[in-house]
């Protein structure tokens, strides 16, 4: 998984900087998001105690914590603005660089390069590998880097509090992490094997409609199609199989953040019922019990494209070498 990672950051070349300076952006924007909710649930506790020790309850507070959180959410949206600004752009440029340098290749090389690869898995690897490049890239890399810097801010808050709950949250992020390991060790082993079955189905296509003209001719219009039905066929069936294999370790992923979630609760609740945690601090972990792991669950869906953008990255190698 950090192989990759690194892989795509290496990749990023000149765009490190921005990459980099979109990190800490992110940073600051799961700050701005996590503070509203902490505020939110300090303020419910505070109208519920009030409530119960019959004391009236301060109205002003709730106008400025109206505006706290308005302030909060403005510089939420500013980070995150500053984030897609920096690294959004990066992947399209990338791959803009890329399918030149592709083209510049390949007018170097010789006719006998043509007949030792095919045009399927040549135009397989410009279209299909630097599309998944362009669309996945730099969003895995968000995904994955940016849910953890959300998890470590929440926990951080939670350790400073409570350091019983910041272990369970620990735990459970740490049991998570391990099956997003299966999960990616899956994907690297499979994707060689799901990139040939589309390189197979675009080789079909294009002997198709190379042949089309003869074929019609012919009357073989149908005959011909066989082979174009077949790898479809094929292709489809293939990704299904990958797809079933995922579950085992996303049911798993989830199944540990959620446990992590209820234990989180009932730490906090067992620790207010003895007597050593506020009851507004005891709502506000509550809140977060559930909010804690939101930015990890997505990850699986990164773990899924690690392998098959390792494989896109190489078969990019393989095309600008020539």
């Amino acid at each position: 998984m950090f192989k990759t990672v690194k892989r795509i950051i290496d990749w990023c070349g000149e765009f490190k900087g921005r990459l980099y300076l979109g990190f800490v952006m992110a940073f600051f924007s799961h700050i701005f998001a996590a503070l509203p909710l902490g505020l939110a649930a300090y303020t419910v506790g505070l109208l519920i105690e009030d409530q119960r020790s019959g004391k009236p309850f301060d109205g002003a507070w709730v106008w400025k914590s109206i505006l706290i959180q308005a302030g909060l959410v403005f510089f939420r949206f500013l980070f995150d603005y500053l984030r897609a600004r920096l690294q959004e752009p990066i992947s399209y440029q990338l791959t803009a660089r890329d399918r030149l340098a592709v083209g510049d290749a390949l007018k170097r090389v010789s006719l006998g390069y043509f007949q030792q690869k095919s045009t399927g898995s040549i135009l397989s690897s410009i279209t299909t590998g630097l599309s998944t490049l362009e669309n996945m890239g730099i969003r895995m890399i968000d995904n994955f880097v940016g849910g953890y810097l959300n998890f470590l801010v929440i926990f951080a808050g939670l350790a400073a509090c409570s350091p019983v709950t910041a272990l369970i949250a620990l735990g459970a992020a740490a049991l998570s992490f391990g099956c997003l390991l299966l999960i990616s060790h899956y994907s690297r082993k499979n994707a060689p094997v799901e990139a040939q079955a589309n390189r197979d189905m675009t080789g079909a296509v294009i002997e198709y409609a190379r042949g089309l003209a003869v074929v019609k001719s012919f009357g073989r219009s149908g005959a011909a199609m066989d082979s174009v039905t077949k790898a479809i066929g094929d292709s489809k069936r293939i990704h299904q199989k990958i797809e079933w294999g995922y579950l085992p370790g996303n049911a798993l992923h989830l199944l540990a953040l959620k446990c992590g979630s209820v234990g989180l609760a009932l730490a906090a609740v067992l620790q207010y019922l003895n007597g050593s945690m506020a009851f507004s601090l005891m709502l506000m972990f509550l809140f977060f019990s559930f909010q804690i792991f939101a930015s990890l669950e997505p990850i699986s869906d990164s773990a899924h494209t690690l392998g098959v953008i390792d494989d896109a990255m190489d078969q990019l190698d393989a095309l600008k070498g020539g």
